[in-house]
């Protein structure tokens, strides 16, 4: 046994950074419990002149409550390695016992916030098998101790029962690799300018009239009582604070995707390792993600309008799993990316020789004109009824034909598949483009499915389950359907790979 593990045997406490990391944990659950009524508080009527002393009071409690509390957490919580197991014994008011045998044991991942890096430790993550969330949780503890624990624990895995998937993707974490992909600042920048801001704005806003409602009932005397006496102004300059309004919005979303952008994937760096694939990022809260090579389902890569500019796309990679929640931690998403990154990630995972362009299989032109009528044509039609109400200028709702239709024809232009042999490439978007690779001897069941409409037409929808998720390929002919069904059945039956 290892040296540094071997103090373990006996029950020690964490680093003692873990009292601030503990308290940070409780102001934050105190926050996010008491935010309401601190905001209500605060901006309520101040009736009396003891009112500051009064919330001052009131907070100095809380942190006195907080600081205690992180304290004797941090002194009742010892841990230690027995035979085969890792043993917890936590509490303050009420004690409990936690033993983990090794072999439930399926990912020990790092985390690493702003305190973390400074002190030069760790927090420990422990998932088992069925559990939702991280089992077991030691807040700090010096990282080549860490380090020494995880690579103690796997080998004594295996030596219990063998060879296990679970061992090979954590085994990830300690080979070396090639590093394929390292964003840079400005990469950062070009993510955060090219996000969703609408997004961002929809978060802005929810938060802010979420806080005006906590804080009084009346959202529209209060924000009317503020624009009194600026009255004359806005009635004269309707556009220009339309405009301005408009623009400092965008600004302010804008400067919201760029700063948790960032954030989040600060020094972000993926690297190809012989048997699967690290990703590690992030600035205040360092992230670390493995994902098995012969787990990987599937290779994902998306654009939209401003992202093409840069000539970037979105880049996700899926694993199979065998909950939901181990499914959206093993899935690695990296928010920029480059095509001749996309391509050696995705032929380091897949067969290369497999990995190319192939004949782009069309969907039925059918699913154009069948968008056009359901969702142009017929609410077109339908909005004339509207005569009656608003006379003439129900004639404008006709405008939204060919509107329908050049959003669909984006649509359907798109829409194709590709596959050979080894791989299935599904093609769509509609402003930006999705690209979906999946291994085709992975695919664990396939659905033909058929509308009355379809039926009458010799068309089908295809679907491809994989332990990912599904994959969905439109208006295909039956014929093409069919056949696509019986080779991926005979690869699935006669292929002998692993990939669970």
């Amino acid at each position: 046994m290892n040296l540094l593990v071997e103090k373990y045997t006996s029950p020690q406490r964490q680093s003692k950074v873990a009292i601030g990391i503990i308290l940070i944990k409780l102001i934050r659950q105190t926050i996010k419990a008491f935010w309401p009524i601190l905001l209500s508080l605060f901006f309520g009527t101040r009736s009396s002149n003891s009112f500051i002393d009064y919330v001052g009071y009131i907070a100095l409690g809380f942190a006195a409550i907080n600081v205690l509390g992180s304290i004797l957490t941090f002194f009742r919580f010892y841990f230690h390695i027995e035979e085969g197991a890792i043993v917890i014994d936590k509490g303050v008011l009420k004690r409990s016992k936690v033993n983990i045998p090794f072999e439930r044991i399926q990912t020990i991942n790092f985390q690493q916030n702003i305190l973390h890096q400074m002190f030069g430790v760790v927090s420990l993550e422990i998932d088992t098998a069925g559990a939702g969330k991280a089992e077991l949780t030691i807040d700090a503890l010096n990282k080549e101790e860490a380090e020494a624990i995880r690579r103690h624990i796997l080998a004594e895995k295996k030596e219990i029962i063998g060879n296990d998937p679970a061992l090979e993707q954590e085994s990830i974490k300690e080979e070396a690799g090639e590093t394929v992909l390292n964003l840079s600042i400005s990469d950062l920048i070009k993510i955060g300018v090219s996000q969703n801001h609408l997004r961002s704005m929809g978060i802005l806003f929810a938060f802010v009239f979420s806080t005006l409602n906590e804080i009084t009932d009346d959202i529209s005397g209060l924000v009317e009582s503020q624009v009194d006496g600026y009255e004359s102004f806005l009635s004269n300059n309707k556009w220009a604070v339309a405009l301005i309004s408009i623009l400092v919005v965008a600004l302010i979303s804008l400067l919201y995707s760029i700063i948790s952008i960032t954030l989040n994937n600060f020094e972000l760096k993926l690297t190809l390792k012989k048997n699967g694939l690290k990703l590690v990022r992030g600035l205040l809260n360092r992230q670390e993600i493995s994902v098995s090579k012969k787990k990987v389902q599937v290779v994902s890569w998306s654009d939209n309008p401003l992202r093409r500019l840069f000539k970037m796309y979105t880049l996700q990679i899926a694993q199979a799993s065998s909950s939901e929640a181990a499914q959206l931690k093993s899935k690695i998403k990296v928010p920029g990316s480059y095509q001749l990154q996309i391509d050696k990630v995705a032929s380091n995972v897949f067969p290369s020789d497999f990995y190319k362009e192939e004949y782009k299989n069309r969907v039925s032109n059918l699913l154009l004109k069948r968008i056009v009528v359901l969702t142009g044509v017929i609410p077109a039609l339908f909005s004339q009824f509207l005569y009656f109400a608003i006379e003439w200028y129900c004639l404008l709702f006709l405008l939204w034909i060919p509107l329908v239709w050049l959003v669909a024809l984006m649509y359907y232009r798109k829409r194709s598949f590709e596959f050979n042999q080894e791989l299935l490439k599904n093609n769509r978007g509609t402003f930006g483009n999705m690209y979906e690779l999946l291994q085709i001897y992975k695919i664990q069941s396939i659905q033909i499915k058929q509308s009355w409409y379809q039926r009458k037409k010799r068309l089908a929808n295809i679907v491809l389950f994989t332990a990912s998720g599904s994959v969905k390929i439109p208006f295909v002919d039956l014929n093409t359907a069919e056949s696509l069904e019986r080779y991926i059945l005979y690869k699935v039956e006669s292929d002998k790979r692993e990939w669970m």
